[in-house]
C-alpha cells in the first residue's frame, strides 16, 4: 500500500514539541534544586543543540521512512540498526508505565485522594490500551492527538507561570532561596537527577520515523527541529523556575509535582478546586498525548527494522491503515507486564515512578550511544551527498559537536546504571538486572529473526 503524504511543517513542528517537551520532566528536574537551572543551561548547549542540529541533517539527507534505523543501516549494517533499534523501541513500553502512573496519580489527586498504588496501576492498564487502539488509526487522525497535546501544554505552561506570579504576589516571596550561590552546579542528589535532564531533551529524531507520509521532509524536518529546539530549551528553563517559586524542593513530588503548583497557590480560594481540575486535566491530556506522540514515531521505526527481517516479523505486521498494528500491541503488552511488576516491588507512586524511568532511560539511551559515531560515518562516507540542510561550519566543528553529545549520553547511562548515593539493592540492582534481561533477550530475538529470514 502506498503511503499518504499527510504531515506538513506544523505537523512536524508539534509533533516534535509534544515528543520532547514533558511536562513530567518539570517536577522530576525541579527536585534537584536551584542547581537544576544550571544542569539545564549545561545540557542544553553541550547536548540538546548539537543533537538537534545533527538530527536536523541526518533527517533532510535521508528521508526515508524509518529515520534512525535507515541512518544506522546506512552507516553500520542491518546488524546494528537491528539492535539499536531494539534498545530504541523496547525502552518505549518500558518507559510509558512511568508515565501512566504519573497520569493516575494526578487523577488520583484530584478525585481520590487516599487512593492506593493498585488502583494507579489498574487506571494505567486502562490508558495503556486506549493508546494502542489510537495508533491503529490512519496518521491523518491520530496526528490530531499530538497536535492537541501541544496546545494543552501551552495552556499548563502559561498556568504554572500565572500561578507562580500569584503566589509571589500573595505571599510576597518564594517557597525556596534562589540565589546564583545555590544555582551553580553541584553533584549532590543532582547526578541521578541529570540522565531525567538529558532524556527529556531526546525526541528530534522521532519525527524522522514517519519520513515516508511527510509531503516535504528536506525543507521541513530540519526547521521543525530547530524551532522546536529553541522553544523547549526556553520553556524548561521557565517552568522548572516557576516550580521553585511554589513548592519547598524537599516537598516537590515526582509523579504530580505540577499538579502541586496550582494547589498551593490557589489555596485558600474558593476557586482553588475547580482550577486544580481544571489544569489536572489538561496535564493529563498533555502527558497522553506525548505517550501517543511516542508510540507513533517509535513502532513505525521498529516496524521498517522487522520488514527487513532483522527483528520478528510480527512487530512489522500493519493494519489496513498503514498502522504498525504488531509493535502498537506487543508494545501495550509489555507495558501492561512491566506496571504489574514493578507494582509488587514499589513501595509507592513515587518509587514505581523511579524504578520504571531508570530502567526505561538506560535502555534508551543505549541507541543514541550509536546515533552521534554514526553521524560522523555518513558525513565522511557520504561527502558527495547533497545536504538540504548541514550543521554549521566545517566538518572537524560537526565532530566535535557529535563527539561532545556523546560524552553527555555516555555518562547519563553510567549514573543510571551505577545510581551514585542511593540504595544499591533497592535502586541500582532492579535497573542493572532489568538491562541485562533486555540486552539477552534483544539478542536472542535478533538472532532468531535473522535465522528465520535467511530460512
Amino acid at each position: 500500500m502506498v503511503r499518504k503524504k499527510v504531515l506538513g511543517f506544523w505537523d512536524l513542528m508539534l509533533f516534535t514539541f509534544c515528543a520532547i517537551f514533558g511536562v513530567e520532566a518539570i517536577a522530576t528536574s525541579a527536585a534537584i534544586g536551584p542547581s537544576a537551572i544550571s544542569w539545564w543551561l549545561i545540557c542544553i548547549v553541550g547536548y540538546f543543540l548539537p543533537y538537534g542540529l545533527i538530527t536536523a541533517e541526518l533527517g533532510s539527507t535521508y528521508p526515508e521512512q524509518g529515520g534512525i534505523y535507515v541512518w544506522i543501516k546506512r552507516a553500520l549494517g542491518e546488524k546494528w540498526a537491528a539492535r539499536s533499534i531494539w534498545y530504541y523501541w523496547i525502552a518505549l513500553p518500558l518507559w510509558l508505565p512511568a508515565m501512566y502512573i504519573a497520569i493516575a496519580n494526578i487523577i488520583g489527586h484530584m478525585f481520590f485522594p487516599d487512593i492506593s498504588l493498585w488502583p494507579q496501576v489498574l487506571i494505567g492498564i486502562i490508558m495503556i490500551w486506549f493508546a494502542v487502539g489510537i495508533n491503529l488509526f490512519p496518521l491523518k487522525f491520530s496526528k490530531w492527538i499530538p497536535n492537541i497535546g501541544s496546545f494543552t501544554r501551552i495552556f499548563v505552561i502559561f498556568g504554572m507561570i500565572a500561578a507562580a506570579i500569584i503566589y509571589f504576589v500573595k505571599n510576597g516571596r518564594f517557597a525556596n532561596e534562589i540565589n546564583l550561590a545555590n544555582m551553580l552546579p553541584n553533584l549532590d542528589a543532582a547526578i541521578v537527577f541529570i540522565p531525567v535532564i538529558l532524556y527529556n531533551l531526546e525526541g528530534c529524531e522521532l519525527v524522522s520515523g514517519a519520513a515516508g507520509e511527510m509531503k516535504n521532509p528536506a525543507r521541513d524536518v530540519p526547521k521543525a527541529i530547530i524551532l522546536s529546539a529553541i522553544v523547549i530549551a526556553a520553556l524548561y528553563l521557565i517552568t522548572t523556575f516557576a516550580v521553585w517559586v511554589v513548592i519547598p524542593i524537599n516537598e516537590i513530588n515526582v509523579a504530580s509535582g505540577i499538579l502541586q503548583i496550582f494547589a498551593i497557590a490557589f489555596s485558600g480560594q474558593e476557586i482553588s478546586y475547580i482550577i486544580t481540575i481544571i489544569f489536572g486535566l489538561l496535564i493529563s491530556i498533555t502527558l497522553f498525548a506525548e505517550i501517543v506522540t511516542w508510540n507513533l514515531g517509535e513502532n513505525r521505526v521498529v516496524a521498517e527494522a522487522a520488514n527487513s527481517g532483522q527483528l520478528p516479523k510480527v512487530l512489522g505486521k500493519m493494519n489496513k491503515n498503514m498502522a504498525p498494528i504488531g509493535a502498537s500491541v506487543i508494545s501495550g503488552a509489555i507495558s501492561t507486564v512491566v506496571i504489574v511488576i514493578y507494582g509488587f516491588i514499589a513501595r509507592d507512586a513515587s518509587e514505581l515512578f523511579w524504578h520504571v524511568i531508570s530502567f526505561s532511560l538506560s535502555m534508551g539511551l543505549f541507541s543514541y550511544l550509536i546515533l552521534f559515531p554514526v553521524f560522523i560515518i555518513l558525513r565522511k562516507r557520504d561527502k558527495n551527498i547533497k545536504r538540504p540542510y548541514r550543521v554549521p561550519g566545517p566538518d572537524w566543528f560537526a565532530i566535535i559537536l557529535a563527539v561532545m553529545a556523546e560524552m553527555f549520553v555516555l555518562i547519563a547511562v553510567l549514573v543510571l546504571i551505577i545510581q551514585p548515593g542511593h540504595d544499591f539493592i533497592r535502586s541500582a540492582l532492579p535497573v542493572i538486572i532489568g538491562v541485562l534481561i533486555t540486552v539477552i533477550a534483544g539478542e536472542i530475538l535478533l538472532s532468531y529473526s535473522r535465522k528465520k529470514s535467511r530460512g
